[in-house]
């Protein structure tokens, strides 16, 4: 079949859908190397690619480029932008001024889908090129990005580049997996455990603002040497549009409704990135992708928020790319569906990289510089796993640019060109249209998916809280498939009892768990088989002191899910409140077996111990969970007590200065620091200490006026 930009074939990658190349690809490698090794000027580059005509086209631009620097490369993921919230997308209350500047200088993507409508599997997708059948990460609890796959930031180091991200939520915290290939990967989030109760973690020390992760970003740049001539690699990850949202106060002002107040404060935040890069001379040279991993949803199909369903309000993402100088990229609107999993390897491609075949996207140069050479992507995947979190089905669809189908329990189709927004299911009178539609996302999966996709590892407590802090409801193990010929629950029948959960577990968050409670009581009545009911509202009613309360609720989760860890867990903690201390430590110890680095356990197996008089043993839990959490208050606290006890004061007023420049309003930690000081025979340092728990806290005063 012949084409006016060459002979057009197909080959089949490795793990996925089929590669549509040219076979002047082939040709672009060889010129490229000959021009590296032989220097062949700029000049005759134009007029051998003016002479070649069209067929050439990609090949002038990568042999363009091999005569200057490597473009520097940036990318932007601002968490949870639907792409109809930003200006430059026709959305006439936007403030997005730095978005929309960009895509007057590049190409803007109108139609992209992303590959699962959550933070973590999302931006997985996003740095692989894969969909999550095949990089394995299918929810943001208890998934870890595999090491085998290569990402865009070992694929760029790899090919000479300085890489740097720097993150803005602890959901991509580095132990997720996609740090791999970064020389800096910051993310300084503090899990930091309260001294009134470890079990509640605060927002803030979750997620940072955008100015900050800007400003860390900006402080690597000036970092670099003045004359530096490696180009680099940076991504920046800003979570400010994610809820709860809460923008400042200036742009809730102005924009009011505070979802939009948040872009726009991401938005402003991001110029003063791009500012620096002109002032250095640096952004013409620099290929810049602005994107989303996901969409947001209020209230359409009833969802609120994101990962529920797959509907368009959440998977359709902005998408820009600004080309380096010399691209002749015009600036314009792009109408063909392109998806996440694209952006990694059209990236690669304006460095001259060739995409590996793990890669299931498509590069997108030769769209860019409007000399399409293969036929636009015909279809994209998507999931959500986050249904089966509360113990009912998983969502998939395929999405053409006219039709999509979902795959569920009651299927849907919808024409999205005279239905957008998916209001009338066509599945019952289009069913041979929906059919066959789910016979090509069959034959797809069947060809992206692994033999034997990566397992569901642990979940610790300690996560699941954290996240639930961000607006995430799950547990530590999903549940049970239903059995055979037994399906399990389709999302859309269920969608009351998750807008209950999602709103009981952010009240608990907040700590409001009493005005929890009486809905989650509720909903655990009306459906006794909902674990994730019975879980909160255990957690809830430990939180509020309700122990026996708490024991009856967590004991009807461990009916659902008998091997539980987040549950047994609790249950261990409730006993030890209610001072059965050998059942809580026979819980504790079971589920230390199977995490044995979760500092929230080793602390209440310390806590135990400590209270059985067994001092020793519970200095040694408090030193490993320190150890492996060094931001544990409590626990760093409980160190230095232990050492002062046993007249280690040396030591004893290292753990507690730890504890004072992580808290200074800590009156305990300065009293006893005081009394360290004094201990060693430092007079004139215990003096401060004491003066300050005194002034923190007038009870300390009487104690503080003593000698010790």
């Amino acid at each position: 079949m012949k084409r006016r930009e060459g002979i057009h074939h197909i080959t089949q990658s490795v793990h996925g859908e089929p590669r549509h190349e040219t076979r002047s690809s082939i040709f672009e490698i060889r010129l490229s190397r000959t021009s590296f090794e032989f220097g062949i000027s700029n000049l005759f580059l134009r007029v051998l690619c003016a002479l070649c005509g069209e067929i050439f086209s990609i090949c002038c631009f990568v042999l363009g480029a091999s005569a200057t620097p490597p473009p520097n490369v940036v990318l932007i993921t601002i968490d949870t932008v639907r792409a109809d919230r930003v200006g430059c997308y026709g959305y006439a209350k936007a403030h997005t001024p730095t978005l929309d500047a960009l895509a007057r200088e590049g190409v803007m993507f109108r139609n992209v889908v992303t590959s699962v409508p959550l933070t973590l599997p999302s931006h997985c997708s996003i740095m692989t090129g894969t969909y999550p059948t095949l990089h394995g990460v299918r929810d943001n609890l208890g998934y870890k990005l595999e090491e085998s796959l290569p990402t865009l930031a070992t694929l760029l180091r790899q090919h000479g580049y300085a890489t740097a991200a720097f993150v803005g939520a602890d959901v991509l915290d580095p132990a997720r997996g996609l740090s791999r290939g970064f020389d800096v990967y910051s993310c300084p989030l503090r899990r930091k455990m309260g001294r009134e109760n470890p079990l509640v973690f605060n927002l803030q020390e979750l997620q940072r603002p955008a100015e900050e992760v800007i400003a860390d970003a900006l402080r690597w740049m000036a970092a670099r040497p003045v004359h530096a001539t490696q180009p680099f690699f940076v991504w920046i990850h800003l979570y400010d549009p994610h809820i709860p949202y809460d923008p400042p106060p200036r742009f809730r002002a102005m924009l009011h409704d505070p979802y939009d107040g948040e872009i726009a404060y991401a938005d402003e935040s991001l110029g003063k990135f791009f500012t620096y890069l002109k002032q250095q001379t640096l952004y013409d040279n620099t290929l810049i992708v602005a994107a989303s991993d996901h969409g947001e949803s209020f209230g359409e199909h009833g969802e609120y928020t994101h990962g529920y369903y797959i509907y368009d309000t959440t998977l359709l993402v902005p998408f820009i790319l600004k080309p380096p100088h010399g691209a002749s990229v015009g600036p314009r609107r792009e109408q063909t569906m392109v998806r996440t999993i694209d952006i990694a390897p059209t990236l690669l491609q304006f460095v001259g990289m060739s995409a590996p075949s793990t890669m299931q996207g498509r590069g997108l140069l030769s769209l860019v510089i409007g000399k399409e050479s293969s036929p636009p992507t015909g279809a994209a995947y998507a999931e959500t796993f986050y249904p089966e979190e509360f113990g009912w089905s998983a969502l998939r669809t395929l999405r053409t640019p006219r039709y999509k189908y979902i795959d569920a329990p009651k299927p849907e189709l919808y024409d999205l060109s005279r239905d957008p927004q998916e209001m009338h299911n066509l599945y019952s009178t289009q069913h041979a249209t929906a059919l066959e539609l789910k016979s090509q996302m069959d034959s797809l999966l069947a060809k992206v998916t692994p033999k034997e996709p990566p397992p569901r590892g642990p979940v610790s407590p300690a996560d699941v809280e954290a996240l639930a802090s961000l607006g995430y409801v799950g547990s530590s193990n999903p549940a049970p498939p239903g059995s055979p010929g037994q399906p399990m629950p389709d999302p859309k029948d269920q969608i009351a009892a998750f807008r209950v959960l999602t709103k009981a577990t952010r009240l608990a968050a907040e700590k409001k768990c009493g005005e929890a409670i009486p809905s989650l009581a509720q909903l655990a009545q009306e459906q006794p088989g909902l674990f994730l009911a019975r879980a909160t509202l255990a957690k809830c009613e430990m939180l509020t002191g309700q122990y026996a309360a708490a024991e009856s609720e967590l004991d009807a989760a461990l009916r659902l899910r008998p091997d539980n860890m987040e549950v047994i867990f609790y249950k261990g903690i409730n006993e030890f409140q209610a001072g059965r201390l050998q059942e809580a430590q026979s819980n504790l110890e079971s589920v230390a077996k199977i995490l044995p680095a979760e500092p929230y356990v080793l602390f209440y197996l310390g806590s135990i111990y400590e209270q059985q008089g067994r001092t020793d043993e519970a200095l040694q839990e408090y030193q490993k969970c320190a150890s492996l959490d060094p931001n544990f208050e409590v626990a760093v606290y409980k160190v230095g007590f232990f050492e002062a006890k046993s007249g280690n004061f040396s030591e004893a007023i290292v753990q507690f200065k730890k504890v004072t420049e992580m808290d200074p309003s800590n009156a305990s930690a300065h009293f006893n620091l005081g009394l360290a000081y004094a201990k060693s025979g430092n007079e004139s340092a215990a003096r401060p200490e004491l003066e300050t728990a005194c002034r923190l806290d007038a009870a300390m005063c009487p104690r503080a006026g003593n000698k010790p």
